[in-house]
């Protein structure tokens, strides 16, 4: 049987990788890896390094996997930490890309337009790849499990055993207790719509078994979270999400309502709305990560306990001002779900760096945000930069619609890829703002298995039709 990749498929793309890499360094794009010490969503660096497992079984406001990803990393390789960061980024998207092949690859094995080699260099080129690589977040680890999962699903709908089931099932578990986006709800109903449409295969009882097993563990964080402090979720931040939505472009003059403030400032700017209570009752929990304004020396440490009950008197100022004020809510889905196609590049944490690769960005990604001034045309040009993301993925669904309608089926695959890329949209444009751009570069690669099964179903009804046109016309 040929090898997918073949032998070479992976020197082009190791080939492809090294000298656009080289050439990034040369421009000066690098690990940053002071987002270690400043990222809200890791615990401090103290305690990744000596009370790793106190300080993630304490955090109210992040599921696990990361933290103890960055913990281990720090305690087993020490002060050659950060080299060890930039491999493992590197090899991720190495691995995305490979992934990204053989999945293409296994969709389409007699495509005469090599589709699935051009759409993994496409990835690979990314500007948006390229910035997240160095960028030590979890965006790519995500894009990884879930292309893992898409790789055993294949696998599973030719037979069903405990190894195809691990390989689909464990990855979506990691996803979940890595970020709280990917809710338990949707780990249930992945793993439902997954064995309805493989029922009747047989051995359906392992993957059963398997997708109960990530429930149960994953259902079992919530309710640790909910017996320690209240909330059957994998993260309490939830008000303070939904809060910058509800209330972007908002004016309040009334200093009493919790909106005035901008979401996730420093706790002690919320001491109005706090109550001894409010932290009293947690005593001296857990580790440093819980008590303190600041962690590692000078940056807002988002874990204190205090911001619980500042996330839920958020969330209860959204409900009311989304009673009040429907349409202006509405508005702001809208503006977030235009933002959703926007270059990836234009991510507030990434376009510092985006900056230095400016002509290239401009080029791959139609960013136009690098010639906006002010704010107003910086919103213009973000419009517009969304609008070839937005006609691509119009395309594409409007193929796989036709495609759906006239054969009537439906593979476990072409489900996933539609249940994750469509819920991470739904969600992130109702509870999220300006950062969805990186939701959706978090999920690319699961669209572009879509679009390269479109782009090679509309290839092939071209040549077909001009075939049967050549048919017809009769020799001069």
């Amino acid at each position: 049987m040929k090898k997918i990749p073949t032998p070479k498929d992976v020197l082009l793309i190791l080939i492809v990788f090294l000298v656009s890499r080289t050439l990034l360094g040369l421009f000066g794009v690098h690990l940053d890896y002071l987002a270690l010490y400043r990222n809200w969503q890791y615990l401090d660096v103290e305690t990744l390094r000596n009370s790793l497992l106190k300080g993630v079984w304490y955090d109210h406001t992040q599921p696990p996997i990361f933290n103890l990803l960055l913990g281990t990393v720090l305690k087993l390789t020490g002060n050659q930490a950060e080299l060890v960061f930039i491999t493992l980024l590197k090899a991720i998207t190495l691995a995305n890309t490979f992934l990204l092949l053989t999945i293409g690859k296994r969709l389409l094995p007699r495509n005469p337009w090599h589709l699935p080699l051009l759409v993994s260099l496409f990835y690979l080129l990314s500007p948006a790849t390229m910035l997240f690589e160095n960028e030590l977040f979890y965006t790519s680890f995500i894009s990884l499990l879930l292309l893992i999962s898409c790789l055993n699903l294949l696998s599973l709908s030719s037979s069903i055993n405990w190894k195809n089931t691990t390989g689909f099932v464990l990855p979506l578990f990691l996803v979940a207790m890595t970020r709280s986006l990917y809710h338990l709800a949707w780990l249930i109903l992945v793993s439902a719509i997954t064995i309805y449409l493989l029922r009747k295969k047989s051995h359906i009882r392992t993957l059963v078994t398997g997708s109960l097993l990530a429930i149960l563990l994953t259902g079992g964080w919530y309710l640790h979270n909910l017996v320690l402090f209240g909330s059957f979720s994998s993260s309490t931040w939830m008000g303070m999400n939904l809060a910058r939505n509800v209330f972007h472009d908002a004016v309040f003059k009334d200093s009493t309502d919790i909106a005035a403030i901008e979401p996730f400032s420093r706790i002690s700017v919320y001491h109005a709305f706090l109550t001894p209570g409010d932290t009293l009752r947690y005593g001296a929990m857990g580790t440093i990560d819980l008590h303190e304004e600041f962690k590692n020396d000078s940056f807002i440490n988002e874990k204190e306990l205090a911001y619980i009950a500042i996330s839920h008197r958020y969330m209860e100022s959204c409900k009311r001002e989304i009673r009040e004020h429907p349409m202006a809510y509405a508005k702001n889905v809208l503006q977030s779900a235009i933002i959703f196609f926007a270059p990836a590049t234009r991510y507030s944490v990434t376009e510092y760096e985006a900056r230095r690769i400016m002509y290239y960005d401009l080029l791959y990604s139609f960013n136009l945000s690098h010639l906006a001034k002010g704010k107003q045309q910086r919103r213009i040009a973000l419009t517009l930069s969304a609008v070839p993301k937005l006609i691509i993925w119009f395309l594409v669904l409007a193929w796989w619609s036709r495609q759906l309608w006239r054969t009537r089926r439906l593979t476990p695959l072409t489900a996933f890829l539609f249940l994750v890329t469509g819920f991470v949209f739904c969600v992130s444009s109702f509870f999220e703002h300006y950062e969805n751009m990186r939701f959706r570069y978090e999920i690319e690669p699961l669209f572009l298995l879509l679009a390269i099964q479109a782009l090679a179903g509309w290839l092939a009804s071209r040549k077909t039709a001009r075939s049967a046109q050549d048919i017809r016309t009769p020799a001069a």
